[in-house]
């Protein structure tokens, strides 16, 4: 994510978000605090509502996806998906 730019995240419960390099606010639907995570931090996802991320500065973001559990026709394991922040950080770059 470049500077200034927005990310909303529509998490499943058990996913969480972790900052490979750089900085970002995060605010989640129905939590009263603002988190402020840098390089190295981790946070576990509301599944109630939507995730916004500012990037504070050029950043790299893991989301890391759950099970998605009986009551969803998907299953999800939990997997690394730094491939599609690479992906789309090349696609704000171009």
């Amino acid at each position: 994510m470049v500077k200034g730019a927005t990310l909303r995240i529509d998490p499943l419960a058990g996913d969480s978000l972790r900052v490979r390099f750089g900085e970002v606010w995060v605010t989640q639907f129905e939590d009263p605090k603002d988190y402020i995570l840098r390089a190295g931090d981790s946070l576990m996802l509301n599944p109630k509502g939507a995730v916004l991320a500012v990037a504070y500065k050029l950043t790299l973001l893991d989301l890391f996806r759950s099970d998605a559990g009986p009551d969803r026709t998907e299953r999800r394991t939990m997997r690394p998906s730094g491939w599609w922040a690479l992906s789309l950080l090349g696609k704000i770059l171009a």
